[in-house]
């Protein structure tokens, strides 16, 4: 399958996957509390680090590694089984003790639902691996999207009868069931159902590296709630969550596409004998001036947003919002060498470049989340920096490209979020600032502007960025 082929595919799905929790998240958003949507975020936040280690990094093995046996593959589902029920007794048993410490019993209902998914995971993520490696893309899609889409009406109908934090538990549960169901339907041919020890020497020693750089991404991201929740409260986690919600609605659906792809093509172009070094740059440059400029135009835009989108009770998300955008913009530009890392095997140089940015994270929130959500907010772009500073030395040290070309590789993305961060902060200006009376059709005609502006800005600083487009449309 060619890579234009995957990225169509990934693309559909994407949107779909996109269009369906989209909408649902904002009927949730307005039949639950901010009170009831911030014990639920917190509940999984809390079990941040056995939703990473229930999977056992397998995932990533599964896709890298250079060669498959029926033995490797048995004993991959095994570390996954014993990693994931293991914690699903320790969750059920601590869960009365963790929503004691958060002062709120629901948590306590919502992660014994939650502990229920974590036996279907081992084989979710052997099917997943397995599927990925070899492309089969189509069955992935279907999985995906049908576990939305179920997840979605389970969630929005229980929220509309009452159940408050406990309706996203159970739509998340219902997901999980669905997706295994597709997944054994359209399981690959080395699929298999029992485990086995009998290669864990050669299988750890891999996913060792993969494991603790996959916990240091679903970490970092629930930090805030975790430091948020317990110093300010509930509700301001809730609050910060919300804002955090306009960069994650476009990371969750367009990094997670490039990391599909970009992941076990790498690894495909390794098995085949292609040195993929030579594409790394060019790769970071095309995505990073597509998809951090469309964050600096949200960063402009937010409060309309956020109203429009959400309701006023939302209005104390106003604030920390544009800075979670920016600091969202600053760390994208290195999704594209996060993938390549994974494709290529250095789980190493991956774990501690998340170990760097963590670290950061930890020591900023541990200064700012005692005062207010919009200065953990700006932290959050100093944590932003660091991290970009790491991901450039990490590629020149494994001499993927030095640093000058790696900074230079960032202009024509930093020239073009520049000149669309610009045209927003004029529109916001022009119709006098606030919040519009009618904030829908202000953003929609503040967006149309902008994509009028993006065009005209890479035409002039990355005219490769439209022939790529284009060519990805053609085929």
């Amino acid at each position: 399958m060619s890579g234009s082929a995957m990225a169509r595919i990934v693309g559909v799905q994407t949107i779909l996957q996109f269009a369906i929790d989209f909408t649902a998240s904002l009927i949730v958003a307005r039949l639950l509390s901010p009170h009831e949507i911030g014990a639920f975020s917190i509940a999984l936040a809390a079990v941040v680090i056995a939703q990473t280690l229930r999977s056992a990094g397998v995932n990533m093995f599964l896709i890298a590694a250079p060669t498959l046996d029926e033995a490797k593959v048995r004993t991959a589902l095994a570390l996954a089984m014993v990693a994931s029920f293991t914690f699903a007794v320790v969750i059920f048993a601590a869960a009365p003790l963790i929503a004691a410490f958060y002062r709120e019993p629901v948590i306590a209902h919502v992660l014994r639902i939650v502990c229920i998914s974590y036996v279907l995971a081992p084989w979710q993520v052997l099917a997943h691996g397995l599927l990925t490696r070899a492309l089969r893309f189509k069955p992935l899609m279907v999985a995906t999207v049908g576990a939305s889409a179920v997840s979605a009406s389970i969630a929005v109908g229980l929220a509309l009868n009452g159940w408050g934090s406990l309706a996203m538990a159970y739509g998340s549960l219902g997901g999980g069931i669905t997706l295994l169901a597709v997944m054994l339907a359209v399981r690959p041919p080395h699929f298999v159902f029992r485990p086995s020890l009998a290669q864990w020497r050669t299988v750890s020693g891999f996913t060792g590296w993969v494991l603790g750089a996959s916990l240091l991404q679903q970490f970092g991201p629930r930090l805030n709630e975790l430091f948020v929740g317990r110093a300010l409260g509930i509700a301001s986690a809730a609050f910060l969550d919300r804002a955090e919600m306009l960069p994650r609605m476009l990371w969750n659906y367009a990094s997670p596409p490039v990391l599909s792809i970009l992941g076990p093509l790498v690894a495909h172009e390794l098995r085949s004998g292609i040195d993929a070094h030579s594409t790394i740059l060019v790769r970071m440059r095309l995505f990073g001036c597509i998809f951090s400029p469309i964050l600096i135009g949200i960063a402009t835009q937010s409060a309309p947003m956020l109203i429009g989108l959400y309701g006023w009770q939302w209005q104390a998300s106003i604030a920390p919002a544009p800075w979670l955008c920016v600091a969202a913009a600053i760390t994208g530009q290195f999704v594209v060498l996060n993938a390549s890392l994974n494709g290529l095997g250095q789980a190493r140089a991956l774990f501690l470049l998340g170990l760097t940015e963590q670290g950061a994270r930890i020591a900023v929130l541990a200064m700012l989340s005692w005062t207010h959500i919009e200065l953990v907010a700006m932290g959050a772009v100093v944590v932003a920096m660091i991290y970009a500073a790491a991901a450039i030395r990490v590629g020149a040290r494994l001499k993927l490209f030095t640093v000058r070309e790696a900074l230079a590789s960032l202009v024509p993305a930093v020239a073009i979020c520049s000149v669309v961060g610009a045209a927003g902060v004029a529109i916001d200006m022009a119709r006098g600032g606030g919040i519009p009376s009618h904030p829908i059709p202000a953003v929609l005609q503040a967006a149309a502007i902008l994509a009028v502006v993006w065009i005209a800005a890479v035409a002039v600083f990355q005219r490769a960025v439209i022939v790529a487009l284009w060519k990805l449309v053609r085929h």
